[in-house]
């Protein structure tokens, strides 16, 4: 109920031009001085449709799928944890450092841009904070400087549910495999072209092709030719298998987001017949501890894994012959006394990880990296015309009537749903309530 006053509220505000402050609408009384809880209800159902616009993404609509509920708390309310899940996480960086990637060396950076009142890009002054181009506003000659300094700057403060290790080790996951990555896609046949645009679209019904109160939003980064063909390009991660026969990629036909992006290219003119997915197994491999030899070689050459590195120790005092403090690339290395004098084994340090991690890619690039073209053709498009017409207006009746109903089978289906807690407890959310532990975004 608390809801529906809420959204009445908003109504009178957003008609408050077209009323007087007393008078009479469709037989309710208008007065700025008092309201019955029966009037603001009354004025919901009047104006609900006239008023919400439903903005329709990828991501809303795959929550929408999984839980209306948890849309509800997403997108409705405008709800979402203050720290990120890990594959949210890591997905999203995968993504910018891809994009810092792309970016034309030497070039202007993106800080000298902003967007004007009627959402153009206009270019302005250089951010004096931004660490891509450290503030002057050309990007450096070598952008893997500029994806390192992101990176610096994304994993600065470590949060509570990770270990300094863990956070350094997630940091340079992502540095070792965009180097393999570049280094395995040099040679590919695709000719990439920059678009960045970001496209706003209305949704039409299909049965009298009207203009519906929905937009559908999203962005297009890339165009990817192969030949005559021309396709979105998308960068996904994931942690399924990425061998031919693997279900991830049956998954991807049906995937929203695919058939989103060619439904969009197709409204905007871009000619793209489909979306290549270009995927990154995320490394599953984890610091380890040397062997004993293999910790003797290294103190005694300063190679591994193909790599070198500045080695600098003190001897043990009490004589035993393994190093007391062990540096590595200036950084104390955890070292562990064996049972036997003189022996002992060294736990790689970050850099060292990294090393190993860059090596096993180069030596199976297959596991980590693959490409699939997903094409969708006009039956597929039609079918999905219908889908989001019959989303739309599943989200539209549950937002007049405020009747989202929960999935119980998507709580803890692949990962434990963030908002569990609140619907295992029955606990009623009000509109202005923000929860321990989450953030309220801009609720368009």
């Amino acid at each position: 109920m608390d809801f529906k006053i809420e959204l009445a509220k908003k109504m009178l505000q957003h008609k408050a031009e077209k009323l007087s402050d007393v008078g009479h609408f469709r037989g309710i009384k208008i007065t700025d001085k008092r309201w019955t809880k029966k009037d603001l209800i009354m004025l919901c159902n009047l104006f609900a449709k006239d008023f919400i616009m439903i903005h329709l993404s990828a991501s809303s609509i795959a929550t929408f799928k999984a839980c209306p509920y948890r849309y509800y708390y997403q997108y409705v309310l405008g709800l979402r944890p203050i720290v990120d899940t890990d594959a949210l996480r890591m997905g999203t960086n995968w993504h910018r450092i891809q994009e810092i990637a792309n970016m034309q060396p030497c070039g202007v950076c993106e800080c000298m841009y902003y967007i004007d009142e009627k959402d153009l890009p206009m270019k302005g002054d250089p951010d004096p904070n931004c660490v891509l181009c450290d503030g002057n506003g050309i990007l450096p000659d070598d952008l893997m400087d500029a994806v390192t300094a992101h990176l610096n700057q994304a994993y600065a403060e470590i949060p509570l549910s990770k270990t300094e290790e863990e956070w350094e080790v997630e940091k340079i996951k992502f540095l070792y495999s965009l180097v393999g990555y570049q280094w395995y896609w040099n040679d590919d046949d695709y000719e990439g072209e920059s678009l960045e645009q970001k496209f706003s679209l209305p949704l039409l019904s299909p049965i009298s092709g009207r203009k519906l109160k929905a937009e559908l939003r999203g962005k297009i980064d890339r165009i990817f030719s192969a030949g005559d063909n021309r396709f979105i390009h998308e960068y996904k991660s994931t942690s399924a298998s990425l061998d031919s026969d693997s279900t991830f990629w049956s998954h991807l036909t049906l995937d929203t987001q695919t058939r989103m992006y060619t439904y969009a290219a197709r409204q905007l003119g871009l000619g793209a017949c489909g979306v290549l997915y270009d995927v990154w197994h995320k490394p599953q491999i984890k610091p380890k501890k040397l062997t004993q030899g293999e910790s003797k070689k290294f103190v005694e050459d300063g190679e591994y894994c193909g790599e070198k590195f500045e080695i600098g120790l003190n001897e043990s005092p009490i004589g035993t012959g393994a190093p007391d403090v062990l540096l590595v690339n200036k950084r104390e290395a955890q070292v562990e006394s064996g049972a036997k004098e003189g022996t002992f084994a060294i736990r790689e340090t970050p850099e060292m990880y990294g090393a190993r991690l860059l090596q096993d890619i180069t030596q199976r690039p297959e596991f980590y990296f693959a490409r699939r073209e997903v094409v969708h053709h006009d039956d597929d498009i039609d079918a999905f015309t219908w889908e989001l017409f019959n989303i739309y207006k599943s989200i539209q009746s549950m937002s007049n009537k405020n009747t989202f109903w929960r999935n119980e089978h998507q709580c803890e289906a692949t990962f434990k749903c963030d908002y569990i807690d609140w619907c295992y407890s029955h606990r009623d959310i009000g509109p202005d309530e923000v929860p321990d532990n989450f953030r309220k975004i801009g609720v368009k």
